[in-house]
Parts: C-alpha cells; structure tokens; sequence
C-alpha cells in the first residue's frame, strides 16, 4: 500500500525524553503501512541523533540531521517540504501527545485543510503543569490582541495539514524559531484555508525548555512578528 500521510518528528536536545517517546510511535507507525516517519534533528548538542539512530535502527525511518541549531520552525518546515504523501502532520517529541491521536488527525484531514491539537477545546483531556498553563495563557492573550485570529492553542506541537497546503504555507514561512505557529495561523487565515481544531488527549511531561524570562520575550518577539508581517 502507498504510503498516505507523513509523521514528523522535529527533535532538538531530546536524548532523555525520546526513549519513552519513540519506541511506541515506531510500533504505530509498523502496524499502519499507509504511515511513514520522518525524525528532523535540529543541531542537537546532546546525544539525540546516537539515540534517535539505535531506537530506529531495522526500522524505515528516515532521518533528516544538521549541525547547527536553526529553530523548530526551520525544522519543521525541512521536514514538510521534504514529503511526498498526501497529508503531513507533526508531533512533538516530548511524549505530551500519544499516537493514538494521530487516526483522529488523518480522519479529520480527509474534511479539512488543516488541522491543530486544541488543548483548550471542552472535549480535551489534559494533565496540565499550572505554570505552565498561566504562561499559555498569557501567550494565547497576547497573540489574539496582536493578530485577531480565532485560535485558543497557538503552540500545541500537534498540527496537520493536506500536503499541497503545507507546501504553500511552509514555502512562506519566514520564522525558524517557536514562534512559527503563529506565522503559520495567521497565513491559514490569510489564505482563507479551512481550519478544524481537534480535541486531544494530553499530558505535562518534563523537561520543558521554557525559562523564567520567556514571557517577557515572547511579548517582544510576537511584537516583531506582527511588525514584519504588516510590512511585509
């Protein structure tokens, strides 16, 4: 059977998480032939790519590596233009979002253009870090005065899209680093794409790369995103 839809997997300094992570997608992805998986290692200074190598090591997925860290956007975005498949999606390797949910997301993309993990829908089932909520929801504040879309869960890192859809958005992609989802929004919006925000199951898992002064820099960069966007 030709393979269907693409699973990327964007990895930057992951050696401890992906070992709890990447042995049951691999299962996943053995078990369904209309699924292949794409590993994207984002200059990781740490052991990553040793590791993502050995867990996959027998198995058809492809890695795509570089030397120097350039962003999850930029990371992402090698992936997506990388794909042949119909659809693509990619999902974080930090092990917040289980396979499981990746039928639903196909399912859904068979209807729609794209498709994002809505952690803030009422059908959603999370396990959620409190700071980390109060900084989500300070970020999705900020992100609806700056940009006016209508979107609650700007930077959940579980996101499909049919492929000659991801082509065009990812091709104008101008932002490498974590603020791309909402270049990415606001472009789904520009371009008029049709947009489903799915309920999922998800879970706090630890090792965030948030630090204590990332509000107060999100405030500026979501600024500067907007200005560039504006004059663009």
């Amino acid at each position: 059977m030709p393979k269907d839809c693409t699973i990327i997997v964007p990895m930057y300094n992951e050696e401890k998480r992906l070992p709890s992570f990447l042995p049951h997608l691999i299962e996943f992805v053995k078990k369904r032939t209309d699924y292949t998986l794409l590993l994207v290692n984002d200059g990781s200074k740490d052991h990553t790519l040793e590791v993502a190598k050995k867990l996959t090591r027998g198995t058809p997925t492809e890695i795509l590596t570089y030397a120097s860290n350039q962003g999850k956007g930029a990371a992402v975005r090698k992936g997506i233009l990388h794909t042949k498949t119909s659809y693509v999606l990619f999902i974080d390797a930090d092990g917040s979002i289980q396979s499981e949910e990746i039928p639903k997301m196909l399912h859904y993309l068979k209807r729609y253009d794209a498709v994002v993990g809505d952690r803030y829908h009422p059908h959603s089932k999370l396990k959620r870090d409190p700071t980390r909520k109060i900084i989500g929801d300070l970020f999705n504040t900020l992100v609806f005065v700056l940009f006016q879309y209508n979107v609650k869960d700007n930077l959940c890192g579980f996101k499909g899209f049919k492929q000659k859809i991801a082509h065009t958005l990812f091709n104008e992609l101008k932002t490498t680093g974590w603020l791309f989802d909402v270049e990415l929004f606001y472009r789904i919006k520009k371009r008029g794409y049709t947009l489903f925000k799915m309920p999922i199951a998800w879970e706090h898992k630890e090792g965030s790369k948030i630090k204590p002064l990332d509000p107060l820099k999100m405030f500026f960069q979501l600024l500067l995103l907007r200005i560039r966007l504006w004059i663009e």
